[in-house]
């Protein structure tokens, strides 16, 4: 990556800053889009910011001019699915007013209809209908990918792990420090990548020569246990583990899975944290949410909702032999690695 040209969007996001780092790190040229300069706080000297929206065509365009790579990393939770694609429609149009090289975009393992009861690879369908907004958002900008004329290489993680990872590390350090954390029981397998190993396929994917339209599943070296997780955090944390609860007990508790075919895709929470965020900011906001979930935590544990229990319950086992020998992959982070690697960020949690 020495002396290429890069743009990154979604450069702030947990993916987003190890990925500007190490493309640094390789001497790479980096130039990132970002909605404020506050949130680009942390990131790397040297690189160049374009502080604006997505789907401002003209400042995107006039920015990726003369770029080799785009990593396209950005997705808005706070925003319904019509506003993302039209934003990534955006996006892919002045890439290719621009005549990028290639574009290197994250999509989500949870496009396939496979996913997490089935083995997924990237022959899989995405035909099933349901599964959020999110899904289906993802999906169509998959299929828009593959038929664009760039060159593009879709990435496909599964659970990403690892310091600064809101739900699968912070979410559960928090929840083990203020209550533990209930898996099923029997339990199914977490097809883990840590963050590092994310960018790598990132890095690996920009690299690649004969780049045609192409899907790749990026996962750990091997699935493990969710308890082996969650019971690994609690060890560095010095907490209790995992509590085992029978699947029957808590799909009985939950009740009928809502109904994720309807409405706008966006919910009532992400509108209010839309608009906290506005009159806040965002770092205010996300500290009010932080000690907010704290107290109302306090001697409770986090109980899986039905989207939980279907991850923590799935048995499916994500192929990435694709990535292996297309890209040369090859993932450096197992469940010891990682958690080892997180040590020092998951005590900063009990200070």
């Amino acid at each position: 990556m020495r002396g290429s040209r890069v743009f990154v969007t979604g450069a702030s996001g947990f993916i987003g800053r190890r990925l500007v780092a190490a493309l640094v790190k390789a001497g790479a040229e980096v130039s990132v889009l970002s909605r404020s300069r506050a949130a680009l706080r942390g990131l790397p000297q040297g690189v160049k910011a374009r502080i604006g929206s997505i789907s401002d065509r003209a400042l995107v365009e006039t920015a990726l001019h003369g770029q080799d790579v785009l990593f396209n990393l950005a997705y808005d939770i706070r925003a319904t699915a019509a506003e993302n694609l039209s934003g990534f429609d955006k996006l892919m149009a002045a890439a290719e007013a621009a005549e990028v090289g290639r574009i290197v975009h994250t999509s989500s393992i949870v496009v396939y209809d496979a996913w997490p009861d089935r083995d997924c690879t990237e022959t899989g369908s995405m035909d099933r209908p349901g599964g959020g907004h999110y899904r289906q958002a993802k999906i169509e900008m998959e299929r828009r990918l593959m038929a664009g004329r760039l060159p593009a290489a879709i990435l496909q993680p599964t659970i990403v792990w690892g310091p600064g990872s809101s739900l699968w590390t912070d979410g559960f350090a928090r929840a083990l420090l203020a209550g533990g954390v209930i898996i099923p029981e029997p339990e199914g397998l977490c097809n883990g990548v840590f963050v590092d190993d994310a960018v790598q396929a990132c890095i690996k994917a920009a690299a690649l020569p004969d780049l045609r339209h192409e899907r790749f599943v990026i996962s750990g070296p091997e699935p493990f246990p969710w308890s082996a997780l969650v019971d690994g955090y609690a060890g560095i944390l010095n907490t209790a583990g995992a509590t085992r609860v029978p699947v029957e007990e808590i799909a009985r508790n939950l009740g009928p899975r809502p109904d994720d075919s309807t409405g706008n895709g966006l919910s009532l929470a992400a509108r209010i944290s839309a608009a906290g965020r506005r009159a806040l900011g965002h770092r205010r906001f996300e500290a009010l949410v932080g000690f907010v979930k704290a107290k109302l935590s306090k001697g409770g544990a986090l109980y899986p909702d039905h989207h939980l229990l279907e991850e923590y319950s799935g048995k499916g086992i994500c192929h990435i032999e694709l990535a292996r020998n297309r890209l040369g992959y090859e993932p450096e982070y197992d469940l010891e690695h990682g958690l080892k690697a997180s040590e020092d960020y998951l005590r900063s949690f009990k200070s």
